[in-house]
C-alpha cells in the first residue's frame, strides 16, 4: 500500500482513553491499529497479520503518517466502518477480564463516535453568498407561489363570471332593440324588393346564434348578436346607412 499524507487529525476521548483518528476523504475516519491493541492489550503483530489475511479487513486497511510522541509516524489504520467487524472476532477470553467492558464498548459505540466526527469534518462551512442566495431563491419561490394562488383565484373568478353570463339572458330592452333592428332590416328591404325577407332573417338568426327565440340569448352572445345584424344589414342592404337603428337605441 503507498502511503498517504492524511488531510486532518481529530484527538478526542472514549471510555476514558485519549485517541487520534485520521480524517480520509471519500472514505472516513481512521483509526491506528496500534492504538487498539494498545487499549485493549492485544498483540499487534499477530492481530495486524489476521486484517491483512482476511479477506474483508484488508478492504479497509490503510497507512498514513500519524502524530505519535510528537513525530509523524507512517503506521496502520483501519477505516471506521471496519472496525465493528474486526473487533467482533476478538473473544472476550482474549483480553484481560479488566478490559471487557472495554471491548464491548468498542465493539458497539466507536464507529458512532468516528461516523460523527467524519460527518463534522467532512461538512463544508456554510457559504454566506450561498445562503444569501438560497435565501433569495426562497423568498421568488413562495412570491411565485402567491402569484400562481392569486392566478388561479383570479382564473375561477373569470370563470365564474363567463358561467354567469352564459346563464344570464339578455335584458328586456335588449330583446327589444334585436327584434326592431331585424323588423327595421326586412322592411327596409321590402321597400326596394318587394320581397318579405322577416322570417328568412329571423330564422338565420335564430340558427347562427343557436337559440329558439329572441329573450333565450345569452348575455355574453350580445355582442355578437350586434355582430351579426351588422353583417347582414351590409349584405342586403349596403348602401342604406339607416339600415339599422341608431346606436343610441340600443340601451345596452
Amino acid at each position: 500500500m503507498d502511503p498517504l499524507i492524511p488531510e486532518k487529525y481529530q484527538e478526542f476521548e472514549f471510555a476514558g482513553d485519549t485517541m487520534i483518528s485520521v480524517y480520509r476523504s471519500g472514505e472516513g475516519m481512521a483509526l491506528p491499529v496500534r492504538t487498539i491493541c494498545a487499549v485493549l492489550g492485544l498483540d499487534l503483530k499477530s492481530q495486524s497479520e489476521r486484517i491483512r489475511k482476511h479477506e474483508v479487513l484488508r478492504q479497509g486497511l490503510r497507512k498514513d503518517r500519524v502524530p505519535i510522541d510528537g513525530q509523524a509516524r507512517e503506521i496502520a489504520v483501519l477505516l471506521h466502518r471496519y472496525i465493528p467487524f474486526w473487533l467482533a472476532t476478538i473473544a472476550p477470553h482474549m483480553v484481560s477480564d479488566q478490559a471487557r467492558p472495554k471491548l464491548v464498548r468498542y465493539q458497539t459505540e466507536l464507529v458512532d463516535v468516528l461516523a460523527q466526527i467524519y460527518l463534522r469534518i467532512a461538512e463544508p462551512a456554510p457559504d454566506p453568498q450561498q445562503q444569501q442566495l438560497s435565501a433569495a431563491l426562497a423568498e421568488l419561490q413562495r412570491l411565485l407561489h402567491m402569484q400562481q394562488n392569486h392566478e388561479q383565484r383570479l382564473s375561477v373568478v373569470e370563470e365564474i363570471v363567463s358561467d354567469i353570463q352564459k346563464r344570464t339572458p339578455i335584458s328586456a330592452a335588449q330583446v327589444a332593440y334585436l327584434k326592431r333592428a331585424i323588423q327595421r332590416i326586412a322592411s327596409r328591404y321590402q321597400q326596394r324588393s318587394g320581397r318579405d325577407i322577416f322570417g328568412k332573417i329571423f330564422g338565420q338568426f335564430c340558427f347562427d346564434l343557436a337559440i329558439p327565440r329572441y329573450d333565450a340569448l345569452p348575455e355574453a352572445q350580445y355582442d355578437a348578436a350586434l355582430r351579426w345584424l351588422q353583417q347582414t344589414a351590409q349584405f342586403y342592404l349596403p348602401d342604406d346607412p339607416d339600415a339599422l337603428p341608431p346606436l343610441q337605441e340600443q340601451l345596452l
